[in-house]
């Protein structure tokens, strides 16, 4: 079992953070006798699919489900798609995204790009908190070395993504999507993100999507990735 303080949540959420990863061999007194040693006001509980004891453990001191984290792995194999799809996806193009477009990706996060996340969901955090959480996780990003893109269509930046090899020829794509204005007529399911790390010559790519978001997760699906890991994710705010 990990026990991280997540100190970054301070500055992002203003509230102190642990959060618990349960690994596979744990057991149920495990688990139950390292939440009893928690204090912090915002607790995150991860636990991986079949450890249904720990569940049990979680419910039992207080904790709540919010959401399945997905990981989706993509192999970087060529995806057929309908004419129509085609068209649409050559007609989108991938550049980088430059520090001086910054702000606007921000602009495009107040306004609500991500909505389906635990954070997003969850009354006890404010709209204004769950952007600036967004924000700040890309300045982090960005100082690992994680490369932010943008998708180009018509002339028009309509979306994002950022990039970052973990080992070499693995890649995860971190968060990313389409902006709200351009998400009807099917732009919204366009995900470019394979052919980028493919072009560098990569052999595989993860990203993860929460089970709220159906709309993405069908998306990631349609562009060929494939669910690798499932996480529950389980809160608990102690006022």
């Amino acid at each position: 079992m990990r026990v991280i303080e997540a100190f970054w949540e301070k500055r992002n959420l203003n509230v102190d953070t642990t959060e618990i990863e349960v690994e596979e061999n744990d057991s149920f007194d495990d688990v139950k006798q390292c939440l009893q040693n928690v204090t912090s006001s915002y607790q995150v509980l991860k636990i991986p699919t079949g450890s249904v004891s720990c569940f049990e453990a979680a419910e039992q001191n207080g904790f709540v489900f919010r959401e399945a984290m997905i990981q989706m792995a993509h192999s970087l194999r060529t995806i057929e798609r309908p004419s129509v799809q085609q068209r649409l996806y050559d007609a989108v193009f991938v550049e980088p995204l430059m520090e001086e477009e910054q702000e606007e990706l921000y602009a495009q996060i107040r306004d609500g790009m991500f909505e389906m996340d635990r954070i997003s969901l969850d009354s006890y955090f404010k709209r204004e908190q769950v952007a600036e959480r967004y924000i700040g996780w890309i300045h982090d990003e960005l100082k690992r070395g994680t490369e932010l893109l943008k998708y180009r269509y018509k002339g028009d930046t309509i979306g994002f993504f950022g990039l970052r090899e973990i080992r070499p020829g693995y890649y995860d794509s971190f968060l990313g999507g389409i902006y709200k204005a351009y998400r009807k007529g099917g732009i919204g399911m366009v995900i470019k993100v394979p052919e980028e790390v493919k072009r560098r010559g990569g052999k595989k790519l993860i990203t993860s999507v929460s089970s709220n978001n159906v709309v993405q997760v069908r998306s990631l699906i349609q562009n060929g990735y494939i669910p690798e890991k499932i996480h529950y994710v389980y809160i608990k705010h102690c006022r």
